[in-house]
């Protein structure tokens, strides 16, 4: 099976990105709705107003809801990803790798990742200190502790990723080079 062109494994790889990333989307809307029903269940307690049926679907939206302002931007960071990834893929379906937006895509993918690394330590301390304000007890019974879980293999990631832009920049240079020389 060749990879590169109409019918090869780049093809496929964009097919499964594709699905991914409408999936993703899907994902994003139900986190925005949940999101809102927060919203509402906290106008709904500021007005002293609960309706009976769905008051513990509410209940489960009021104690779980701030979990999902982080998970809206783990899915935006995850659906830059893929993106990216599909653009440079419908280059490589093109035939044409070495174009110069390819090193764009690949720096935002790199940014994104590290965003979303950074996101993850952020709220991870924002969770350790929601739950000591709250007084609410650690699932487990175990206890918070300030460690560094620094995940080595994403940022490894991030500096390969950011070199690979580079060559595809330069890469696309070379060939543009290329072409005006007869």
């Amino acid at each position: 099976m060749k990879t590169l062109g109409h019918g090869s494994l780049a093809s496929i790889v964009k097919v499964v990105l594709d699905i991914v990333w409408y999936i993703a989307w899907v994902l994003l809307a139900f986190a925005a709705l949940v999101i809102l029903a927060a919203g509402a269940t906290l106008v709904m307690d500021f007005l002293g107003y609960s309706p009976g049926p769905i008051s513990e679907l509410l209940q489960g939206i009021r104690s779980h809801g701030w979990i999902f302002p982080i998970l809206v931007a783990e899915i935006i960071a995850f659906m830059i990803v893929v993106d990216r990834l599909r653009r440079i893929f419908s280059t490589l379906i093109a035939g044409d790798p070495f174009v110069p937006e390819n090193a764009g895509h690949l720096r935002v993918i790199a940014l994104a990742i590290a965003g979303y690394q950074v996101l993850r330590h952020v709220t991870q301390g924002a969770v350790a200190m929601l739950l000591t304000i709250m007084d609410q007890p650690v699932l487990g019974g175990l206890e918070l502790t300030a460690t560094a879980n620094i995940d080595l293999g994403a940022w490894f990631a991030v500096a390969a990723l950011l070199v690979l832009a580079e060559v595809f920049r330069e890469g696309a240079r070379m060939r543009q080079e290329q072409k005006l020389t007869i």
